[in-house]
């Protein structure tokens, strides 16, 4: 049985998952994985962003707890998305979930793998609950939503890999 991760549901609305295999090690692949501020650089959808601030004024910096600001863009349409890191462990696991744990919406995770000299990454998204929007909009917005994050991974595993290997 494998770990529960912070903010659990026992029944996801849905969710994907995707790998790709890099030739570097983990822990080039990792530098990637855990720089959110550098996501514009692979993302067909996040422009970047910023960490916000903790209660001692300082900013995160991807551990469990810290708050992440993601910029999006898609279409004509730009919003923000906050983040909340909920698992770290080292050259192996990174996730994060939209809205924090307080909204708990979306889990995004990030997997490596040793794979020979290489790693492999797996990316999954797990809509754990629907947002106002999703509620509002139906089953129109989910089916776009999930084609999204399947479009969204297949770039983002893919970016990565040709500049961890570049």
């Amino acid at each position: 049985m494998s770990e529960q991760l912070p903010g659990h549901v026992d029944d996801p609305v849905m969710s994907h998952s995707e790998s790709v295999d890099i030739d570097a090690p983990p822990q080039k692949v990792w530098e990637m994985v855990t720089a959110l501020d550098r996501y514009g650089e692979w993302s067909n959808e996040n422009t970047g962003g910023y960490w916000r601030k903790g209660p001692d004024g300082v900013p995160g910096t991807g551990q469990v707890g810290d708050m992440f600001v993601g910029i999006n863009r898609l279409d004509d349409e730009e919003w923000k998305a906050p983040v909340e890191i909920i698992r770290r462990v080292e050259n192996e696991d990174f996730a994060f979930v939209t809205g924090g744990l307080e909204h708990n919406i979306v889990l995004w995770r990030y997997q490596l793998t040793p794979n020979g000299a290489g790693t492999t990454l797996t990316e999954t998204w797990t809509l754990r609950k629907l947002s106002p929007r999703m509620v509002e909009f139906g089953q129109k917005e989910l089916d776009y939503r999930a084609g999204n994050a399947r479009a969204g991974i297949r770039a983002t595993l893919a970016a990565m890999k040709a500049a961890v290997e570049a």
